[in-house]
């Protein structure tokens, strides 16, 4: 079923009825599903994010080219506008589902891209690993879900921070899970590759080389490398060598009595308004006003 085709829900079946200040809700699994024989058709959440803390049963995620299996203990991320379904296998499927508006992504995805990756799109996590993430999860969804109802003081700063906690915790699980399944040896190789090119960058970086040299270095294409960084680091070529460049700029600047122009020029800027205007798109402040600002914290 095409996208624009497949109906757009607030919750499933219910358009409105949220008061105004909602952004989160809670459920028994049950709760919905036992009112549709089990079986949630195709739909989607604009707005909204899902995630389904499966306690006993198991079934099938519908929405993408097959449907994929699932079975307790698990988590299930449904990405904000995906589509998707469920089938369950049985009636004594149980656990919670925790909605939440979309909008409470922003920060968590900001912080990391590598978990701004693994949010992008809907996840299967299994719960059944010794990783100390995942023995946090299911928990964590009850508490979330007894404080949501609950509603004592000070219930949506608690909220907020229990929920940020419960999306990380749940992509960590689940970053570490593909981790786990990609071919050791490859991976080896990429991680050796990301430290040479660490190496590479701090002896290179104020040389402003372009990605196709530490590539040739490492043998491997430009484009390679970068999906390489990306993946293993979180950033691209270029922007590692800025955080090196950044890096050292902060050094000399807090820790040395060297003239801002001088330091642009050791950093082989050979335009110092240009590193001013790249040190304050990077920190939001100028190399003189952060110099000012760190002094005065290191006085103090």
């Amino acid at each position: 079923m095409a996208g624009k085709n497949v109906p757009n829900y607030r919750l499933y079946r219910e358009n409105s009825g949220e008061s105004e200040g909602f952004w989160l809700h809670s459920e028994t699994l049950p709760f919905r599903s036992s009112l549709h024989n089990w079986e949630i058709s195709l739909h989607r959440h604009e707005a909204l994010f899902q995630i389904f803390v499966l306690a006993a049963g198991g079934g099938e995620l519908l929405g993408g080219s097959e449907p994929r299996s699932f079975a307790a203990p698990a988590a299930i991320y449904i990405a904000p506008g995906a589509v998707h379904g469920f089938r369950y296998y049985t009636r004594n499927a149980d656990g919670l589902v925790i909605t939440v508006l979309a909008d409470r992504l922003s920060p968590v995805r900001a912080a990391d891209p590598a978990i701004s990756a693994f949010l992008s799109r809907t996840q299967i996590i299994p719960l059944d690993g010794s990783g100390q993430d995942a023995s946090h999860v299911a928990p964590l969804a009850q508490r979330v879900h007894e404080e949501l109802h609950r509603a004592g003081p000070g219930s949506d700063i608690l909220l907020d921070a229990m929920v940020t906690e419960l999306v990380l915790r749940l992509a960590r699980t689940g970053a570490q899970a593909e981790r786990m399944g990609e071919p050791f040896a490859g991976r080896a190789r990429d991680r050796q590759r990301i430290q040479a090119l660490t190496t590479l960058l701090a002896a290179h970086c104020r040389e402003h080389r372009p990605v196709s040299f530490y590539a040739e270095r490492l043998g491997i294409s430009p484009a390679h490398l970068n999906r390489i960084a990306r993946r293993e680091a979180g950033a691209s070529v270029q922007e590692l060598a800025a955080r090196h460049l950044l890096r050292a700029a902060r050094r000399e600047l807090v820790f040395t009595p060297t003239p801002v122009q001088a330091i642009a020029y050791s950093l082989g800027f050979q335009d110092p308004a240009y590193f001013n205007r790249f040190f304050k798109r990077e920190t939001g402040m100028t190399p003189g006003a952060f110099r000012d600002a760190e002094r005065k914290k290191l006085a103090a």
